[in-house]
């Protein structure tokens, strides 16, 4: 897309993708996203029948990406007259675990990739899950956007939003959630005085609970349902150790408040095992990412994206365990402002 190349190595728990509009951030979380989708649907098919990785995976990143008639071609840096190369590690289960995923494809690629690894061990199991948190909410429209792709075809939402739906209708069983998500739920419940709740019925399957009261979707403020999907991931075990989230502006429709204490459970995820990445254009998501690693001496690992002169994209890395802000677009802008409160004060 946008990229002509990206290269990083024991990447850690907790990674923060910045940049400005158009440099490829939500790109990158996507095709990290669909490989380790990809690898876990192979994982459960392999189970029950013989399959073949370069199906699954060609079919999950055209379902992910939904890129014109073009397809898949459409992903590969347009003018470069090369393949997009695709070379990523997956490792798990303590280190049991590692399988190498390589794959390549042209810009006359339509639906199927025409290089991939031949050999793929099939995920133990319980050991590896991606979900995919996109920009928007998913709770108000979740059986419109399942009608969409299940029952019409539609190609309005891509398979973040579907596959999400899937894991928030799986039902929430009685049992121990680990003690650090346990903490987390509760931390975010807190943070509302109230609770998404699983209903069972098909019409409505998520009210927010307060008190006594209950409210429908289209009733709950838009923060609400943002760390409501998250707490339900939570308590129906969609989200635990050996998650890999990604989260694309997770600050969206958030008080400020609301987003420190949502980066703090984030951290406090990460120390349960989760693995994170997320894409943001906030202050105070950087910054209090910056403040946890340092207090918590954490490595968290700040991608950072530019773009110079309408060229491709230059990334730079950054570990903020010494609580330390990188030279970037966010801070740039809030220099700008106050460079620009000085000079109307000046006049």
């Amino acid at each position: 897309m946008v990229h002509s190349e990206l290269t990083l190595r024991d990447i850690p728990s907790i990674n923060l993708i910045i940049g400005k509009n158009d440099t490829g951030k939500t790109g990158i979380l996507k095709l990290l996203y669909g490989t380790v989708k990809a690898l876990e649907i192979y994982s459960i098919k392999a189970k029950q029948s013989d399959v073949i990785f370069k199906k699954e995976l060609s079919d999950k990143l055209l379902d992910t990406f939904m890129p014109r008639k073009n397809g898949l071609g459409d992903l590969v840096l347009k003018g470069s007259k090369e393949k997009l190369d695709v070379n990523i590690t997956i490792a798990g289960n303590n280190g049991k675990y590692r399988q190498p995923i390589y794959f390549s494809f042209g810009e006359r690629t339509e639906k199927s990739i025409s290089t991939c690894i031949d050999h793929v061990v099939p995920l133990p199991n319980n050991t590896i899950n991606a979900l995919f948190i996109p920009a928007k909410e998913v709770l108000t429209a979740f059986n419109d956007i399942r009608n969409i792709r299940e029952l019409q075809f539609g190609v309005g939402f891509d398979d973040t939003y579907l596959d999400l739906i899937k894991a928030l209708n799986i039902p929430t069983t009685k049992g121990r959630v680990a003690n650090e998500l346990s903490q987390v739920n509760q931390t975010l419940e807190d943070l509302f005085e109230g609770k998404i709740e699983q209903t069972g019925l098909n019409e409505q399957p998520f009210i927010f609970k307060k008190g006594n009261q209950q409210f429908a979707m289209q009733q709950t403020a838009e923060g609400i349902k943002k760390i409501g999907i998250l707490t339900t991931l939570i308590t129906n075990r969609q989200l635990g150790k050996g998650t890999i989230l990604f989260m694309d502006e997770p600050e969206t429709a958030l008080h400020p408040d609301a987003i420190r204490q949502m980066v703090e459970m984030l951290v406090a995820m990460s120390k349960a095992g989760v693995q994170i990445f997320l894409a943001s254009h906030s202050y105070f998501v950087i910054k209090q990412l910056a403040n946890c690693a340092k207090r918590d001496e954490l490595n968290v690992r700040c991608w950072n994206m530019r773009r110079e002169d309408g060229k491709t994209i230059i990334n730079s890395y950054h570990d903020l365990i010494d609580g330390v802000l990188p030279s970037n677009s966010i801070i740039d802008e809030a220099l700008k402002m106050y460079d620009e409160e000085i000079s109307i004060d000046l006049k």
